[in-house]
């Protein structure tokens, strides 16, 4: 082989190099991030495309960066210990907030929601503000992202916590609560999810509690925490760009509140 042809395969090997070490898709990243997530109408459930629209979304961002990726659906509270633990890399996710702060790094915001006070339509309540309520009984989902949170110091409203999202409008409609606490797009999915038709009319009171960012989350431990919000943010851009949520829309038939 001569000189000259020494010469370019040489530059050749040095270009795809280079350019390996440029692209966010490397065989470093091809190993498998597990994240984990709740049933959350359609944002999360074992039998939903890509096990609802966040862990679809989540999946795909980190697909595109060049990782493979598992998804379980599992109970709220032991998917957030697990990932503190590092038994599993992210939640899906969750709400960005005082709770998870301590613990955990945000990725980017992927969906905005709002947290609301829902009563059924004909209520005397016409308000959402926190004082209204005020001698009132409301029900909740247990530690679901820092729903408690939000009543901490209001020992003035009764607050009575359940397991799942699905059993509130039934306790509504029974009148055990004056309303129930819910962002009310997934409590609109759940309802929809129902196998007998909940015939009672629901709605959400303004002002909200509060306006939600979600994010993934990713213990603040984890040995490879800045490489995966890097690579994240990286995806997460050019998918954006080429129409990344109108697709999950159309496939999960369910449209949500784009961050800004």
């Amino acid at each position: 082989m001569d000189c000259e042809m020494k010469i370019f395969i040489g530059a050749i090997a040095l270009f795809l190099g280079l350019a390996a070490q440029l692209t966010p898709a490397t065989a470093e990243n091809g190993t498998t991030l597990k994240l984990c997530s709740t049933t959350w109408g359609k944002l999360g459930g074992e039998n939903l495309p890509g096990k609802g629209y966040v862990s679809d979304l989540a999946m795909r961002v980190f697909r595109h960066a060049g990782y493979k990726v598992e998804t379980k659906i599992m109970p709220w509270p032991r998917c957030v210990e697990l990932v503190k633990q590092q038994q599993i890399d992210l939640v899906a996710s969750g709400w960005r907030g005082d709770n998870f702060a301590p613990y955990f790094d945000y990725l980017n915001v992927i969906v905005k929601d709002t947290v609301n006070f829902i009563t059924l339509e004909g209520s005397p309540l016409q308000s959402g503000e926190m004082k209204n309520f005020y001698g009132k009984k409301v029900g909740l989902v247990r530690e679901a992202g820092g729903l408690e949170a939000i009543f901490a110091d209001q020992e003035k409203i009764e607050v009575v916590k359940v397991g799942k999202l699905e059993k509130l409008p039934a306790m509504l409609a029974g009148q055990r609560f004056d309303a129930i606490v819910s962002d009310p797009v997934s409590l609109n999915e759940a309802i929809k999810s129902f196998a007998q038709p909940f015939t009672y009319k629901i709605k959400a009171l303004d002002p909200p509690l509060r306006v939600n960012l979600n994010s993934p989350l990713i213990s603040k431990q984890h040995p490879n925490k800045d490489k995966i919000i890097a690579d994240f943010d990286r995806s997460y851009r050019v998918l954006v760009a080429e129409g990344m949520y109108d697709e999950l829309e159309k496939i999960h038939d369910l449209k949500v509140q784009r961050p800004d």
